[in-house]
């Protein structure tokens, strides 16, 4: 009779510690959580080529082995475009080669081939069989790629007052990637102060001037290089 008793008191006193436990308002959500879903952040892709010569960029986004890109070039008077391309026999994560298809500036559809060969930790050689290379830097799922003659690519974090912080890499660079920083203008397309390391890690400064062109952008080296950007904006 007493064990019973026993048992009965302790079920009584789960039950009312469950109900009060059930009954408590949930912990708010840390505010800095709760920011960090919320935060968008924005990232300029730049393909540049000395001065003279046709910058182009590319974005791809890895969907499961296939490249999905956008890009532009130095004529393409601001228009993105698009190309697909499909892998056709890799050997190493995205090396390999791809069928491509895509859009021209003029609106005419086209196909070829792209090669990608890993040259640097996270840098990759691009051919296409229309002729162009390209330098590419990956960025967790995304190849970002440079392309044209004497091609560079950089890669940006922009913040809120405009000013960028990234890496580049060209293809005389053999693999290595060097480090810039732009700032001062207040805006994303102003005039800025740049300060950068190249790959051997001797240091620089510049200034570079950051332009809107239609749905891309437009940059300007003191040091006589021209690029073409595409801002792309992640969560």
């Amino acid at each position: 009779m007493e064990r019973a008793r026993r048992i009965w008191l302790c079920l009584l006193f789960l039950a009312l510690f469950l109900a009060l436990f059930l009954a408590l308002p949930l912990p708010p959500a840390p505010v800095g959580a709760l920011a960090q879903t919320e935060e968008r952040a924005e990232y300029l892709m730049v393909g540049y080529a000395p001065k003279g010569r046709i910058p182009g960029v590319a974005v791809y986004r890895n969907d499961g082995g296939t490249l999905r890109g956008k890009w532009t070039n130095g004529q393409a008077q601001g228009r993105i475009l698009t190309e697909t391309a499909v892998p056709q026999s890799l050997t190493d994560g995205i090396e390999g080669t791809y069928d491509t298809t895509g859009v021209n500036p003029d609106g005419r559809a086209y196909r070829g081939k792209l090669g990608i060969r890993k040259i640097g930790d996270k840098v990759y050689a691009l051919a296409w069989t229309n002729g162009d290379t390209g330098i590419g830097l990956l960025a967790g799922q995304a190849l970002v790629v440079g392309y044209g003659e004497q091609a560079g690519v950089a890669l940006y974090a922009i913040k809120p007052d405009g000013s960028g912080d990234g890496g580049w890499t060209t293809v005389a660079a053999a693999g290595g990637i060097g480090r810039e920083q732009f700032y001062g203008g207040g805006s994303l397309t102003a005039t800025h102060r740049a300060k950068g390391a190249l790959p051997n890690g001797a240091p620089y400064e510049a200034t570079v001037t950051i332009t809107k062109e239609g749905n891309a952008y437009r940059l300007a080296w003191s040091t006589g290089e021209v690029g073409v950007g595409l801002l792309v904006t992640a969560r």
